[in-house]
């Protein structure tokens, strides 16, 4: 293949072509399963066009004059001799017969022996032929591989010959000048899983790894399927208008193969979806969600009043709600990541909150969830403290092939496919194996993560929220941990400890200066909890216990004014804890006694408990006063 004619070439073909005068056996990996868009000139215009990977091997056995590219075909289980150029009548009459005889079915039991045997000698034929040479393919050589594992010595020795052969092959003349060799070709999409038998290896082996399709390939493919999609169209779209919706699809399918880019356009057509709009067919497509919750109106307006919304359910937190609010603007608007000129399809929002324990990291999250998938919407939560084990990366994306659990799929992955559009918490990260956050990288640049299963999972549309309480505990020299400050301490100095102890943690202490880069400016420090904030937050618990009153025993509780300020001292006192503290004072004084008066004396309905008094009788336990009447 001359240089003028592969100049427009993807980079593996080019390698491809390089190595057929080379090698006598090729190994191609990775994104073998594709459509890619190749140049065809047979037309009398020159275009691109789709073609399958056996064919871009035929065609590159054609222009270097192969006779034949022998297909081995795992559906009839024989092996298929495709003609090249004119070349057919150059084969031998017994190498002809030789292909067309039935090899026999590998999956059928009693054809087994016989089946391996017949391959061998197609192979053997193949390799050893002396006339014009003959490529020989197999398009599914793990699926092979699982098949002769199971066979007699005859079927196992299979990739100990075809290792020999490419030891001994010799080159033979093309059609068109030069020598090339009679080249096996084997095709699999994961390395790892051939057997130990096959020799990746071997010096007369070239591996050639077929990369995920590139934005120049996407865009060729977008191209090709809109116009064909376009051309019984009445009237037709005007060139601007199928060009914009061409680029618009190779931005929103990063990540994806040419054939699901072709797909994504018939899929477009088939629910007539227009060509303006081909970022949310790909979103269908990847997510079987077409409504886009970050575009629609609802969504800006409830983003108006997040903060109010937010500082009702997270108090005293007002600045970690501002920063939080101001990033999910950010992602309303598709500026997410605006400033970089990688993947578009980076999570729609990423949360970094670091803080005391108790103070609303959980619940910011929840309110995340429901402020942008609705009232319903709860976070996925993870404990990362359960991640902390070598096989922990086993249990969000799920066991390789051949370990235990490998059907089950990952807890991760298989959470975002069910749920594409969600709020994933991961809390208390720094709990998590050093590995993991390797995923997370992946995560936040590319915005999909594969599993044990080859499923993909992608994570664009997801919001992503880490917790951590780093450098809110240190070790004191004995080695026992301890709190590093109090609500009493300058918020200022805990801030900038938090800052610190934060990038401390990604450069130094797991050595991924690189991901915390990723997550850029989400770092939002949630405060302790002031004396001031308290009242409030006591409120909202005393309302919690009235209403669960009405609604189990039918009556009304009333918390009389000196028993409230008695509970808000009890709740001061325990400030270090947040509102854990606060909510385990309410538990403590009040909630325990009240429980054993009302188990003591079931009350009558729509009768009134006035709680008049609450008071300690030791450490450990509180009494309170009660009046109570009939309404």
């Amino acid at each position: 293949m001359p240089p003028t004619e592969t100049a427009e070439l993807p980079a593996w073909v080019r390698e491809l072509d390089m190595a057929l005068p080379v090698y006598p056996q090729i190994l191609l990996v990775g994104n073998v399963r594709d459509r890619y868009m190749l140049p065809d000139d047979s037309g009398h215009e020159p275009a691109i066009v789709p073609r399958r990977l056996a064919d871009v091997i035929a065609l590159a056995c054609d222009r270097r004059g192969y006779a034949a590219l022998v297909v081995h075909d795992l559906v009839q289980g024989g092996s298929v001799a495709w003609p090249l150029g004119n070349a057919a009548p150059e084969l031998p009459a017994e190498l002809v017969e030789l292909f067309r005889q039935p090899a026999g079915d590998l999956t059928d039991e009693d054809q087994r022996a016989a089946a391996a045997a017949r391959l061998r000698q197609v192979l053997v034929a193949t390799v050893t032929h002396r006339g014009t040479p003959v490529g020989c393919l197999f398009p599914y050589t793990t699926r092979l591989a699982s098949q002769l594992d199971e066979l007699s010595a005859e079927g196992k020795s299979f990739f100990a010959a075809a290792e020999a052969l490419g030891h001994t092959a010799h080159p033979v003349p093309g059609r068109h000048g030069g020598t090339v060799y009679n080249t096996v070709f084997w095709v699999a999409e994961r390395q790892e899983e051939l057997p130990a038998e096959f020799a990746t290896g071997s010096h007369a082996l070239r591996i050639i790894t077929i990369p995920s399709a590139p934005q120049e390939q996407r865009l060729a493919t977008a191209r090709h399927a809109v116009g064909m999609l376009t051309r019984s169209s009445v009237p037709t779209p005007p060139p601007d208008a199928l060009a914009a919706a061409a680029a618009q699809l190779a931005d929103a399918s990063h990540g994806m193969r040419n054939a699901e880019v072709d797909a994504i356009v018939r899929m477009a057509q088939d629910q007539r979806i227009p060509l303006d709009r081909m970022e949310d067919a790909a979103r269908l497509y990847r997510t079987g969600v077409i409504d886009n919750p970050w575009a629609t109106g609802n969504l800006r307006k409830s983003i108006l009043k997040a903060e109010d919304y937010l500082n009702s359910l997270v108090l005293g937190q007002g600045d970690a709600v501002r920063k939080t609010v101001g990033i999910f603007k950010r992602s309303a608007a598709g500026m997410t990541g605006a400033h970089a000129g990688s993947s578009p399809n980076r999570p729609r929002g990423v949360l970094f909150m670091a803080g005391p324990t108790g103070v609303g990291k959980t619940e910011l999250a929840k309110g995340i969830a429901s402020l942008i998938f609705g009232k319903d919407a709860r976070p996925v939560r993870f404990d990362m403290s359960e991640f902390a084990k070598e096989h922990a990366i086993d249990r969000l994306i799920g066991a390789p092939p051949g370990y235990v659990g490998h059907q089950a799929g990952g807890e991760l992955t298989k959470a975002v496919r069910q749920n594409p559009m969600s709020v994933l918490l991961f809390d208390e990260i720094e709990k998590a194996d050093p590995r993991l956050f390797d995923l997370f990288l992946q995560v936040l640049e590319d915005g999909r993560l594969t599993d044990g299963r080859g499923m993909t999972a992608f994570f664009t549309d997801t919001v992503l929220v880490f917790t951590s309480n780093l450098g809110i505990v240190e070790k004191t020299p004995g080695g026992m941990a301890r709190a590093r400050f109090s609500y009493r301490d300058d918020p200022a100095e805990v801030r900038r400890v938090l800052r610190h102890s934060y990038e401390q943690f990604f450069d130094v202490t797991i050595g991924r200066p690189e991901l915390r880069n990723r997550l850029g400016d989400s770092f939002v420090v949630m405060d302790f909890i002031q004396p001031e904030t308290v009242p409030a937050i006591l409120a909202k618990a005393l309302d919690n216990v009235i209403g669960r009153v009405a609604l189990v025993h039918d009556a009304e509780l009333v918390i009389g004014d000196d028993a409230r300020e008695a509970l808000r001292q009890a709740a001061v006192a325990n400030l270090d804890h947040g509102g854990r503290g606060i909510g385990n004072a309410v538990d403590v004084a009040l909630v325990d006694p009240l429980a054993g008066e009302l188990f003591t004396t079931p009350p009558k309905p729509g009768e009134v408990i006035t709680v008049t008094r609450v008071s300690p009788v030791n450490d450990e336990r509180w009494e309170i006063g009660v009046r109570r009447c009939c309404a």
